[in-house]
């Protein structure tokens, strides 16, 4: 035998597979609440409410049609909604936001303007056909009728920006017929299509 003690290899207790997964998930909750805006910053409790948008350009980019610009939107209640084809909170989201402008499709004084932006870097007129491609095609698998626009060099978004902070995707805005902004939502919860809804009948009700 030789005179060399053999050494038996320790052993570190095993952490169960469930303790890890309850981990997993609590630091993403963790997450969530942290990122997550209080419910005192959603809708009309945004602390940028009451500002105006500095600039809007909205380019067509599913159908045939015109430019946009804050002057055309002048006496119109707005619900603004960016959003992705990348993003599955926004393929969550727009049905609802499909529904909202199909409701008001035939008032004049409303308009849903739903802006669908790439994943990577500013959507230029270079990358223009492929936006265009992924859009159309998204909406044809989920059989959605809703017009979109596009946001050339994220000249929107940077006004949205400025005026209450792009937090992420998707995120709605609802301005009233003076272009005030009077509510705000980033990402999406259950619900959150009444809300806007509510706030939108709010609005045009002032103006009648």
């Amino acid at each position: 035998m030789s005179d060399v003690e053999s050494i038996e290899p320790s052993h570190t207790p095993r952490i169960p597979r469930v303790w890890l997964a309850l981990a997993f998930v609590f630091a993403l909750f963790a997450a969530w609440r942290i990122l997550a805006p209080s419910p005192s910053q959603v809708g009309s409790g945004n602390p940028g409410v009451g500002k105006k948008l500095s600039t809007l350009s909205l380019q067509p980019l599913t159908f045939i049609g015109d430019d946009i610009s804050l002057d055309d939107l002048q006496g119109d209640v707005v619900v603004l909604n960016f959003w992705g084809t990348w993003c599955p909170p926004c393929r969550t989201e727009l049905p609802h936001v499909a529904e909202l402008a199909r409701r008001y499709r035939q008032n004049e004084h409303c308009r849903v303007l739903a802006v669908s932006c790439g994943s990577s870097g500013p959507d230029s007129s270079d990358s223009l056909p492929e936006l265009q491609s992924e859009t159309a095609a998204l909406l044809a698998a989920r059989h959605i009728d809703l017009s979109v626009y596009a946001d050339l060099d994220l000249r929107t978004r940077k006004a949205v920006n400025d005026a209450v902070g792009f937090r992420g995707y998707p995120t709605t805005l609802v301005l009233d017929a003076g272009g005030v902004i009077r509510g705000v939502w980033t990402g999406y919860a259950p619900g959150d299509e009444q809300a806007v809804a509510e706030l939108v009948e709010q609005l045009l009700s002032a103006e009648t």
